[in-house]
């Protein structure tokens, strides 16, 4: 009766696979069937022709054509896509930066790190659109002008900041001390040691923070809503569309922007499987560098 059991787990765990798999990606396959829609159809099946007309308006923004019509949205969605794509890189690149070394301080502990670790936690739990709302009454009294770069990038930053910060306390929770020590006998410095041992050993967590800051970063549409100024990020270009009339404009840029979050996964899984070898790498050197020391 187990062996019974046992040869149906697998098969029921492939089925159950396969079924989150496709509630996934089988809103992607209609999106990207309807974003090649006849320059007369809609946004609905079945479709009126095969045209390639809606990329070429993603791509040519504002450009009328004997098919447009005056509810058409013209806004510049590439534009907007850019501009989160900047905000998103910047976001990761201090994000990590800052919560590594936060996480250094809190792994060697000072007095106080309970409560700074909790306020630091407030990112998340507070909602994001109070913390939209505040700042940007913060910086109309400040007599800052919003912007997407100035002002967004904080608020970016506090958002994407608590995340980075617990990958990096998860990993360091599993780091194998020993291999440190085993630097500082060798004669390193604490300089060295944390550059040639514990941060090539920490890249994939580096990794790790790198594309959960850029995917939050990324998507963020609430705290983005009132700091931005006039130049919108991409999710509020979206909405601001959406509000007005569904094209299959934004069928095209929901697939070029999936196969970019495609393209940005595939990227991190190919360096993170390079990182864990050089790891394993730099723990088994480390092991025999120990060993003939000892056995000196």
């Amino acid at each position: 009766m187990a062996r019974v059991a046992r040869s149906l787990v697998r098969p029921l765990y492939l089925v159950y696979l396969g079924f989150i798999l496709a509630v996934l990606y089988f809103p992607f396959v209609v999106m990207a069937i309807l974003s090649f829609q006849g320059p007369r159809g809609g946004h609905t099946f079945p479709l009126r022709g095969v045209s390639t007309i809606w990329y070429w308006k993603l791509f040519n923004p504002g450009k009328l054509t004997p098919y447009s019509d005056v509810g058409e949205f013209l806004g510049d969605y590439l534009a907007s896509l850019q501009r989160s794509v900047v905000l998103a890189v910047i976001t990761m690149l201090i994000s990590t930066a800052l919560a590594l070394m936060a996480a250094q301080a809190f792994r060697r502990g000072f007095k106080g790190s309970g409560i700074v670790f909790y306020l630091w936690l407030l990112g998340i739990i507070v909602p994001g659109i109070t913390v939209s709302l505040g700042l940007s009454l913060w910086f109309r009294w400040m007599d800052l002008p919003l912007h997407w770069l100035t002002t967004g990038l904080p608020v970016h930053v506090m958002w994407t900041l608590p995340f980075s910060l617990i990958i990096f306390l998860m990993f360091f929770n599993r780091f194998d001390t020993s291999l440190e020590d085993a630097a500082l006998i060798l004669g390193a410095t604490r300089w060295k040691t944390f550059r040639h041992v514990t941060l090539p050993l920490m890249q994939p967590a580096i990794l790790t923070s790198l594309l959960f800051a850029f995917t939050l970063s990324l998507d963020e549409f609430q705290r983005s809503l009132l700091i931005t100024g006039t130049d919108q990020t991409l999710p509020l270009m979206v909405m601001a569309s959406v509000t007005t009339r569904i094209t299959p404009t934004l069928y095209a840029l929901g697939t070029l922007t999936t196969l970019l979050s495609f393209a940005v996964v595939g990227a991190y899984l190919a360096l993170l499987t390079s990182s864990l070898r050089k790891s394993r790498r730099l723990v088994e050197g480390s092991g025999s560098a120990v060993q003939a020391r000892g056995s000196q």
